[in-house]
């Protein structure tokens, strides 16, 4: 893969239908967001830790977010989601180290963890409580919006400092 491709971003409506559309909106939103931040990049660039003594690169943010995605993955009841882990199947010892030949391995983890959150609480309510937790489905989806939105911002850092893009 020379490059990722930047992707499509719509912005979410001023006046969404209700809550759950507003969640998913914004939730989704901000995964694009990412994804942009990471569009163009050469798999070298993704996984350059530009903003020393910081070890975070862009690859490194995606494949913590695939990990993240998990919080919607508890609904609907199977294994964990942490193949991507130093790229050993059921691995739970951290995404930090990154390899760039396996920059689309981790962009199609990625792609599969927000497909897999997408389906695991489609038809759910939001006051749901997730299994074995207290977390209603509302508190995730808030939590996962925060998540993001703050990764994001050391997103736009990185990409700042690999090749001088800013903005959204």
């Amino acid at each position: 893969m020379p490059t990722w491709n930047t992707p499509e971003r719509p912005e979410p409506p001023n006046d969404p239908v209700d809550e759950r559309t507003a969640l998913d909106d914004r939730l989704d939103f901000q995964r694009a967001t990412l994804l942009l931040k990471c569009g163009g990049l050469t798999p070298e660039q993704l996984a350059l830790r530009s903003v020393p003594p910081s070890t975070l690169s862009l690859l490194g943010l995606v494949r913590h977010m695939s990990a993240v995605e998990a919080w919607f993955h508890a609904f609907d009841g199977e294994p964990d989601h942490h193949f991507f882990w130093d790229y050993v199947p059921g691995s739970r010892e951290g995404s930090d180290t990154v390899d760039v030949t396996r920059a689309d391995d981790d962009l199609a983890s990625y792609q599969a963890s927000v497909a897999r959150s997408r389906e695991a609480v489609a038809g759910l309510g939001l006051d749901e409580v997730s299994p074995g937790e207290d977390y209603t489905l509302r508190w995730i989806y808030l939590h996962m919006i925060e998540e993001y939105a703050r990764h994001n911002g050391h997103a736009d850092f990185l990409r700042e400092r690999i090749d001088g893009a800013t903005g959204e």
